[in-house]
């Protein structure tokens, strides 16, 4: 039986590469546009598997699509998706976990750099006509020697710590799951606490879920060092805006790199303007070419395996047949 599968939101404009994988199977793909769960009952009625960006695929949209066998994500993250919800039905959830690994290690590193650097403040005030570097960008310590903290040693984590060894920074690494993970971030494992007083940089590469969620918030900025830098290219969820901004502002932390916000765009105000020691980007940290073709393809494989009674690259949801399967080398989310 041919199967009907529905795009319930993208940004990119074509999916050519969607539509060859999926040919090989003879299914119908539907691209539709849904911003809530009733767009999503409604316009994915038919639906046998759903590829999902940012819908909310929440409990109630998962029990009102009577023919879904198949839940795919345009990313790595999933917390718009109620996997629970999926596995009591048996239906498999899916990601593309590898897909843009590089591209946000490097984006990580590069917002690393920038903030140690000054390169903002720097092109800032060359930009304005002055051509003064003590005065605009005093202090800044060279790398070697200094403390960078992942939060999460997965896939990211591990290739992040390669970069920063590179250049001679101490890696130390708090991830309470990382005995299960197969294989570890290169550096010295740490406690929580231990990760917030010792670390002169921070880079957050965890799924958002609810032991993450708000982790940084007032009590973890006051337990930092004054010159430390958060960076954030996961979730945005996992860092607690307001007490960012707060403690940006009130020089409790020397500084943040974003790429990630909880609410996405921003609404005009959330953050501040003209504060030298913020760097924001757009959410861009997965981009690259090539890993826009992996994602695009990597998605719709996922479909066409399950379809095809294959073991899918990811699947995220404890399904036990699924399981069985893949005797004990199912992976889940690994940042």
């Amino acid at each position: 039986m041919t199967w009907n599968v529905f795009i319930t939101d993208l940004d990119m404009e074509h999916t050519e590469l969607e539509r060859a994988e999926l040919a090989t199977i003879g299914a119908h793909l539907t691209r539709v546009q849904c911003l809530s769960e009733d767009d999503v009952i409604h316009k994915c009625q038919r639906a046998d598997a759903l590829m999902v960006q940012w819908a909310p695929i929440t409990r109630r949209v998962i029990d009102h699509l009577p023919n879904l066998k198949a839940i795919s994500r345009y990313g790595i993250g999933y917390d718009m998706i109620d996997v629970k919800a999926a596995a009591e039905r048996g239906i498999p959830v899916c990601n593309v976990p590898d897909y843009c690994t590089e591209e946000v290690a490097t984006h990580a590193f590069t917002l690393l750099l920038a903030s140690a650097r000054k390169l903002i403040p720097l092109a800032a005030s060359t930009a304005a006509g002055s051509w003064s570097v003590l005065d605009v960008a005093r202090p800044v310590h060279r790398l070697g020697g200094q403390v960078l903290g992942l939060v999460g040693g997965g896939r990211i984590g591990r290739q992040l710590a390669a970069m920063a060894g590179s250049c001679g920074l101490q890696v130390i690494i708090h991830d309470p799951y990382a005995e299960h993970a197969g294989t570890k971030a290169s550096g010295s494992y740490v406690s929580w606490e231990a990760l917030l007083s010792r670390s002169d940089f921070i880079s957050i590469h965890c799924p958002l879920n609810d032991e993450t969620a708000g982790m940084f918030n007032h009590d973890a900025f006051q337990k930092m060092k004054p010159n430390a830098v958060l960076i954030n290219t996961s979730r945005g969820g996992v860092v607690d805006t307001e007490a960012l901004i707060a403690a940006l502002r009130n020089g409790t932390i020397g500084g943040a790199a974003i790429d990630v916000l909880a609410d996405e765009p921003p609404q005009p105000g959330t953050l501040p303007s003209n504060t030298p020691n913020l760097i924001v980007t757009p959410h861009a940290a997965w981009y690259s070419e090539e890993a826009l073709d992996a994602l695009q393809q990597g998605t719709a494989r996922a479909i066409v395996d399950l379809y095809c009674s294959k073991l899918p690259a990811s699947v995220v949801n404890g399904i036990k047949r699924i399981q069985v399967a893949l005797e004990g080398q199912c992976s889940l989310l690994d940042l």
